[in-house]
């Protein structure tokens, strides 16, 4: 690629993810990869399956640094396509080495990816911030993504701080939720969000413990105090997660 070229693309990137401002230098972002997918004609889960294990295999074997699952909408509104495949890297840095090597070694699990299942109408990645996250990355379970806009005048890492003190309040009234702050950065279009607000839960029986103190003990309204400041979010969609391998799996 011309180094000119390259030049532009990095800071692009850059810049979407709010990498380049003063105020976001103690945030820590780690790019996230977002496809959604429509199972071809006559293809089932099933023969999704076989092609992910080999994916996984061939990640395995490359010592490739990368998380991933399939989502399946389960509470959602227009959501006009089958699943979405979600990865993640844990830097930049594993982006560009796992990029690299599967354009030049992944060719042929790529296209039995593409027997199986049409990819080809969103691709984009965001870059995301822990909140309230553990080491590792998160297995089954679900995941709720709510699509969020600044309020006038305010910074995404304003936002992102605020974030952080709802999130310790949610856990100190009993959330079970594990969330990051995902910023829209290459392939985002005019109509994406400023962010979203992404939880995670491992079990629906922690969802509901979850939303029981959300909605019937003051979850909600201690919440709003501290992110209404800051940004307004649409209510989220729910998808169900299958955990296709993990970072360090070998």
């Amino acid at each position: 690629m011309n180094k000119e070229i390259l030049l532009v693309v990095i800071t692009a990137f850059l810049v979407s993810a709010g990498w380049v401002s003063s105020a976001s230098a103690a945030m820590k972002g780690t790019p996230v990869d977002w496809r959604t997918c429509d199972l071809r004609d006559g293809k089932t889960i099933e023969d999704l399956n076989k092609v992910t294990a080999k994916f996984r295999a061939y990640a395995s074997k490359s010592n490739t640094e990368y998380a991933a699952w399939t989502l399946f909408p389960q509470y959602h509104t227009d959501q006009d396509y089958d699943l979405a495949w979600m990865g993640a890297w844990p830097s930049a840095g594993s982006f560009g080495v796992s990029m690299e090597g599967w354009m030049k070694d992944g060719k042929g699990v790529a296209a039995e990816f593409d027997q199986v299942m049409d990819c080809s109408s969103r691709h984009m990645m965001v870059v995301s911030y822990p909140i309230n996250a553990l080491a590792g990355t998160p297995e089954d379970g679900m995941w709720l993504f709510s699509a969020c806009n600044l309020n006038e005048g305010v910074s995404v890492p304003e936002a992102y701080e605020a974030h952080l003190e709802a999130g310790q309040v949610m856990k100190t009234m009993g959330s079970l939720s594990t969330s990051w702050m995902m910023v829209p950065s290459i392939g985002a279009g005019p109509n994406d969000p400023d962010y979203y607000h992404a939880l995670a839960f491992y079990r629906y029986s922690d969802l509901g413990a979850s939303l029981e103190m959300f909605i019937n003990q003051g979850g909600q309204e201690a919440r709003g105090e501290i992110l209404n400041k800051v940004s307004s979010c649409r209510t989220p969609a729910l998808f169900d997660a299958v955990s296709v391998r993990a970072y360090d799996e070998r």
